[in-house]
């Protein structure tokens, strides 16, 4: 839900569209460029119903976060493992973890390729 909600690759897919296609009434033709954005499609509330909440408990594995069909990230599965022992390790041997400012406090990545955050005050 995290990797839905937060779309890591921030900057968006760029392709160029092999046959003429038609898409919700608009031709694009062989040759054009398209830009698919990893974001509105993580975003969209036909997917993922209120998709600007955080769900814990929502199953979002089909999020676009590490691509789609061949254009999926070749490190997804390590990434994914990461996360388990990591967040699995950390609470389980600091269980009174906290972040120790407000969320509002924090400040967000918007000007690389990948979103994030500088730094998580944290508290224990």
């Amino acid at each position: 839900e995290l990797l839905r909600y937060l779309t890591i690759p921030h900057l968006l897919a760029r392709r160029a569209v092999v046959d003429d296609i038609e898409i919700d009434g608009e031709v694009i033709r062989a040759g054009e460029g398209v830009i698919a954005s990893l974001l509105a499609a993580n975003w969209d509330p036909a997917a993922f119903p209120e998709p600007d909440k955080v769900d814990l408990e929502r199953k979002a594995a089909h999020h676009m976060s590490f691509g789609w069909g061949p254009h999926q990230c070749v490190g997804q599965q390590l990434a994914r493992v990461e996360l388990q022992v990591v967040f699995g390790a950390l609470f389980r041997r600091i269980p009174a973890l906290r972040m120790a400012v407000d969320l509002s406090e924090l400040k967000f990545k918007e000007d690389s390729q990948a979103y994030g955050i500088y730094e998580l005050p944290v508290a224990w």
